[in-house]
């Protein structure tokens, strides 16, 4: 690069932008003008070089400091950047890329990583790296919520079908991602992982809102009048809950630790029992007569409070 060109200009960048504008923007240049993509282009090649001596002073904190201050000069009137630790006259993208995912640009990447993601050259020119597999899996409600084991058959890109077993850890929801380390494809340079998306089928009587687990709990008029104690499953096994007298419809019962246990937080939620208050199937006249009875001795309007608001 000759002593004239700013290195700013050459990337198109300004004079405080960040390390991560000012890798984004040699990597678009080198990408674009690189000679691998412009065989026997001269123009591109020159350009090429600039882009790679703007990005050494650039990508340097100690001659990015020296060229703010001094400019050229500070260099001796020579561009900042070096090739010696390249293999060849002009570093390959393999190089360019290494070294700056080496230096955690671009989402802090290792070295290497995600290179092959963003450039496409025809032939790999290292080991093919394994991919990960997704797998879709439907899980019944307990199992989901207390953990489980599963047979699954795994198809892998270029592999025959595989059977594996798989652990599920508890809490896993609709929508949880599962990944299985070295279950994935396999290749000569190791086995990418197995992705599983969790489906949960709904169950009968319970339902689950976040690590909380709800069901109805069906008393009769006398018990939700009179109190009682009751045993309320839940995905463990029942639970013997108390019911005090005048309990109303839709009050919601809680029995601690009995929900779902958050696999990020370890965290286990709790179980509610909402009360629902169940009339017989068929009415006997002398039921009907008592509930007459009891109407005219104990008369009370629950509508009271709701009229009041109106």
């Amino acid at each position: 690069m000759s002593a004239q060109k700013d290195p700013y200009q050459v990337l198109g960048v300004a004079r405080n932008a960040t390390q991560e504008q000012i890798k984004k923007a040699y990597r678009d240049l080198a990408r674009k003008h690189h000679p691998d993509m412009n065989r026997g282009d001269k123009r591109s090649e020159e350009r090429f070089k600039e882009i790679q001596h703007a990005y050494e002073t650039l990508s340097d904190p100690e001659k990015k400091r020296t060229y703010d201050t001094f400019g050229a000069a500070g260099f001796g009137g020579r561009g900042a950047g070096s090739q010696a630790r390249y293999s060849r006259g002009f570093p390959s993208m393999e190089e360019i890329f290494g070294d700056i995912f080496a230096q955690g640009g671009f989402g802090g990447r290792g070295a290497g990583g995600g290179f092959e993601e963003m450039f496409d050259f025809g032939q790999a020119r290292r080991p093919a790296r394994p991919g990960h597999v997704s797998h879709s899996v439907t899980l019944d409600f307990r199992d989901a919520v207390r953990g489980t084991e599963k047979e699954l058959l795994v198809k892998s890109p270029g592999e025959a079908e595989r059977k594996i077993r798989v652990k599920i850890p508890a809490g896993v929801d609709t929508g949880s991602k599962v990944r299985i380390s070295g279950k994935g494809e396999r290749t000569d340079s190791g086995a990418g992982d197995l992705i599983l998306d969790v489906k949960v089928s709904p169950h009968p009587v319970f339902r689950r809102d976040g690590d909380d687990i709800y069901l109805d709990l069906p008393l009769t008029l006398y018990e939700a009048v009179l109190g009682t104690r009751v045993d309320v499953p839940t995905v463990g096994s029942p639970v013997r809950l108390t019911i005090p007298p005048g309990v109303a419809g839709g009050t919601k019962m809680r029995i601690r630790g009995k929900g779902a246990r958050n696999p990020k937080t370890g965290k286990t939620g709790d179980q509610f029992a909402v009360v629902r208050i169940a009339m017989p199937e068929e009415s006997e006249e002398g039921m009907e007569r008592l509930m007459g009875e009891i109407a005219e001795k104990y008369p009370y309007d629950p509508r009271k409070k709701l009229l009041r608001h109106l």
